[in-house]
Formats: C-alpha cells, sequence, structure tokens
C-alpha cells in the first residue's frame, strides 16, 4: 500500500468522523435547549404557584436531558477514542509502509550502485584486455620490424637491391608508426645500406686531425700534413678550397672564436690564424714540440695544450698571458660548460676556469682518459678510455654506466642530442644511445684507416677524419634516410613477396606513395 493510498483513507475516516459529530453535536443542542426550556418553566412556575408536582415532573425531565446528553457525551468520546485508534492504527501502518518503501528504495539505490560499480569494472577490464592486445600488437609490429631489417640486409648481400630497399622501408614504417627503436643496429644498417648514407671526399693528403665550423656555413680542417681546407658539403656534392698547403707543419687541431676567426696549432710550437680565407704569419709558442688542443675559452681568449703546459692566448694581443703547469703529461682535453678539464696520463684530472683557477678533481674511473666530451642538457659526460671503454659520468664524475664495443684506444667523442659517437684507432666510428642503459653500439662505417677526428655540427649528419686525408658525410638520422629509401621506390611489394615476407595475415599497405 502506497503513501497516497493511505492518506486518501485517512481523509475518509477523518470525514466520516467529523460528520458523526456533527450529528451528536445538533442532537445535543436539541436537548440542551429543551433543558433550558423546562428550567425556565420550572422557575415560572416556581414564581407564581409554587406547584411542587409540576416541579417535580420538569426537573424529572430535564434530569433524563442532562442523562441523555451524558450518553451521547460518552458516546462522542467512544468514537473519538475509536477514531484515535484507528488513525494510530492507520499511522502505524503507514510508518511501517514508509519503512518498507524506504528500505526498498535504499535496497534499489544498492543495487544500483553494484550495477554501476560492476559497470566500471567490465570497462576497467575491457580497457585492459583492449591495452594487453595493443602491447601484443606492438610488440608484433616491432619483433616483425626487426625481422624485415635482417631480411633487407640479407637482400642487400645477395644482390637484390630493389627488394632490400622495399623490406628496408616497410621495417622502418612498422618500427616507427608502432614506436619502437628505430635506432637498433638491425634496423639502423639497413637503413644506412639502402639509402647511401655515407660519401667521403680525399680532401686532405695526410691524416685529418680536426674539422671545424667556419663561417658561411662551411667547415675548416686541418692536417698533419701541414694543410688547411675550407669546404663544405651540398646534397652530397663536395665544394672546397685549398687555403694553405705546408708540409713544414703539423696541425693537431683547429677551432673558431665567436667572430668567426680559426685558428690552427701545429705540433711543433706555431699558432696560425684564418680571416677572410687569409692565413696570418705564425706565432711562435714557447715550447718546440708536443702541442695537441686549441679551444676557444672566452672573448679574444684561446687555451693552447702542450704535453706538460697550459696557455691562456691572447687573440687581439697574439701573447701568451698565463701558464698553468700540470703534474703529469696531458693525455686529454675537453670541456665541460664553462670549465676545459684536463686528463693526465697518470689517471689524474684537473678543472680550469676562464680566471685561470686550476682545482683537482677526483676521477672514479681506472686507467687513462684519451677522449671527452659533455653534454650540458643531460649533465652527461662521457671519457673515453685507452683500453677502448667508455664511461659516462655526472658533473661529480661518478660513474653511471660505461659502454663497451671498441677494441682500441678512443681517438674522439662527441654527443648529438641523447646519442654519442666514437671513434677508435680500431678504425670503426660507432653510435651510442645514451638514454639505454648497456646500449648496444651501432657501428656507422668501418675504415681502412685510423680515425682522428668527428664533427658534429651538421643537422641530421656527422663528419669524419682519418689518417688518410679523407673526410666523409655519414647521415645518421633514420628519417632521412627513410626518406630517401622511399623516393628511390619504384614499386610496391608484390602480393606474393608480402605474404612471403610480411605475412598472409597482416593486411597489405602501400610502401610507394
Amino acid at each position: 500500500m502506497n503513501n497516497k493510498a493511505i492518506i486518501s483513507i485517512l481523509c475518509i475516516a477523518l470525514t466520516a468522523f467529523m460528520v458523526f459529530s456533527y450529528f451528536l453535536y445538533r442532537e445535543n443542542n436539541v436537548l440542551s435547549a429543551e433543558r433550558d426550556e423546562l428550567r425556565t418553566r420550572v422557575e415560572k412556575y416556581e414564581k407564581t404557584d409554587g406547584n411542587s408536582f409540576v416541579v417535580s415532573r420538569i426537573s424529572k425531565q430535564m434530569e433524563d436531558i442532562a442523562y441523555q446528553q451524558m450518553e451521547i457525551s460518552n458516546k462522542r468520546r467512544e468514537e473519538a477514542l475509536f477514531q484515535m485508534t484507528i488513525a494510530d492504527q492507520m499511522r502505524s501502518k503507514a510508518e511501517s509502509e514508509q519503512r518498507k518503501a524506504q528500505e526498498f528504495a535504499e535496497n534499489a539505490a544498492e543495487a544500483r550502485n553494484m550495477a554501476e560499480q560492476q559497470r566500471e569494472l567490465a570497462v576497467v577490464l575491457q580497457k585492459k584486455a583492449e591495452h594487453a592486445r595493443n602491447v601484443a600488437d606492438t610488440l608484433g609490429f616491432i619483433a616483425l620490424g626487426r625481422s624485415l631489417a635482417s631480411l633487407s640486409s640479407t637482400q642487400f648481400l645477395a644482390g637484390n637491391k630493389e627488394t632490400s630497399a622495399l623490406l628496408a622501408y616497410a621495417s622502418w614504417k612498422f618500427t616507427n608508426e608502432y614506436r619502437g627503436n628505430i635506432n637498433i643496429p638491425e634496423i639502423f644498417n639497413a637503413l644506412s645500406q639502402n639509402s647511401g648514407n655515407f660519401s667521403s671526399e680525399p680532401l686532405h693528403q695526410g691524416g685529418v686531425s680536426r674539422i671545424a665550423p667556419y663561417a658561411d656555413n662551411m667547415f675548416i680542417s686541418v692536417s698533419r700534413y701541414g694543410e688547411i681546407v675550407k669546404w663544405m658539403n651540398v646534397n652530397g656534392e663536395w665544394m672546397l678550397m685549398h687555403l694553405l698547403g705546408n708540409s713544414s707543419y703539423n696541425f693537431r687541431d683547429v677551432c673558431t672564436d665567436s667572430d668567426g676567426i680559426a685558428y690552427a696549432l701545429s705540433f711543433d710550437g706555431l699558432l696560425l690564424s684564418v680571416a677572410n680565407d687569409i692565413v696570418s704569419s705564425p706565432v711562435e709558442l714557447p715550447e718546440r714540440v708536443g702541442w695537441l688542443r686549441a679551444i676557444s675559452f672566452g672573448k679574444n681568449q684561446l687555451l693552447l695544450s702542450s704535453s706538460k703546459n697550459i696557455y691562456f692566448f691572447d687573440t687581439v694581443k697574439r701573447t701568451i698571458t698565463k701558464t698553468i703547469p700540470i703534474e703529469q703529461t696531458i693525455n686529454a682535453i675537453g670541456m665541460r660548460g664553462e670549465q676545459c678539464l684536463i686528463f693526465g696520463k697518470g689517471g689524474k684530472m684537473w678543472s680550469v676556469s676562464k680566471d685561470g683557477q686550476k682545482t683537482v678533481e677526483e676521477l672514479f674511473v681506472k686507467g687513462s682518459v684519451s677522449a671527452f666530451s659533455w653534454l650540458e642538457k643531460e649533465q652527461l659526460g662521457a671519457m673515453g678510455m685507452e683500453n677502448g671503454d667508455i664511461c659516462l659520468v655526472d658533473r661529480q664524475n661518478n660513474i653511471k654506466g660505461k659502454l663497451v664495443g671498441h677494441r682500441s684506444k678512443i681517438t674522439d667523442l662527441c654527443f648529438k642530442e641523447n646519442f654519442l659517437f666514437s671513434s677508435s684507432y680500431d678504425r670503426v666510428v660507432n653510435m651510442w644511445n645514451t638514454d639505454v642503459l648497456n646500449s648496444e653500439p651501432v657501428a656507422l662505417h668501418h675504415y681502412a684507416n685510423w680515425v682522428y677526428c668527428i664533427c658534429n655540427e651538421e643537422n641530421n649528419s656527422i663528419f669524419v677524419g682519418d689518417e688518410s686525408g679523407m673526410i666523409s658525410k655519414i647521415i645518421v638520422s633514420p628519417y632521412e634516410m627513410a626518406e630517401k629509401i622511399h623516393n628511390s621506390l619504384k614499386r610496391d611489394l608484390t602480393r606474393e613477396q608480402w605474404e612471403y615476407y610480411v605475412g598472409k595475415n597482416i593486411p597489405q599497405i602501400t610502401l610507394k606513395n
């Protein structure tokens, strides 16, 4: 029974009670009127004739009326009690029904909440299932990309260049779309083989000691045969200008300052400057042999290194302004932010500030450091060792990881974003992903001669100088290599090739578009 029905019943009962009370009220009023009339008559008879008999009868009638009024009053009270009892019962029943309705509503709300929780749980489970399926699909396509890269290399070695290019591009496409590592050796090598990412030119007769950026988007390089060459590479075409060729010099380093002037340092203590393609007369330095490095070190100042000392050189006055002796034979020099780091052959390390303050630093690596590079953004350094290992370190020289892959002394290191490039006397240039612990190196090229230097100043490429006088350009961007391959494609994989190499269950996609 709902609340509306209960209220209706209560209203009917109240109406009936009111009607019954009304009739009792009218009957009582009639009796009261008769009683008042009899009382008046009694008083009249008592005053006129004192007839006791008449008075007695009238009093008797008044007494009967009083009894009738009392009965009416009793009936009204009993009726009221009865109606109160009914009202209490109906109120109790209404309260009971209300409690039941409330309990039902609470049970319905609880059931609704449980249903909502079940629905939410079902949605979560569905999302987890979809995520698991997506992860499985992603891993499957990443594995497919690696497999296609290996097949591409096999086809390349077999002379099937067209098929190899198609497989290399498919490998890159699957791996890139599913956010796999496109720099793993299998994929990188497949892209490298099919894109022609390596080109070289014999710009020097002697070993190339250093390559540095020069004016007008060009580069300047020096050799151990006394050569200074200005050059650039545009779309694979080499354009060069020989600025100096004098075999009496043995250049070991070249750097440029903020004014675009280049400085070439010879092993035998001579420093030459190059401005507007004109080579100045040499400045004789204090020591006659053993000069190794020249670094731009602030405004109008160079830091020059021999095997024993560090010198500050004023480029305006063209003279030495400060000499800092080093307690061990200098084996390597590198920049870490605003500081120059010096590594001794005996395993010690010093830092030198631009004001000439030398500080001994604790070196936690064992052995002699032969090359150093610093990535300021990540506060990460790379120390190349005499034994071919590379140690990754933080600013306090704590070892963060070790890269093992070279078999001989590290000759040069340079960062390009989070990738490290290394050269060694084992005649290999490697690329390392420093974001991946225990990174496996990608061998960019195997040279026939020792490699001395690497330059990272061009987008998507590096330049490498070797002992033969050759300078090579290596494209290191998988995206650029993939674009070159894509532009060279003449067809798509046939249906039979797709099913054989990729699989029957994977819908065929267009590679050449």
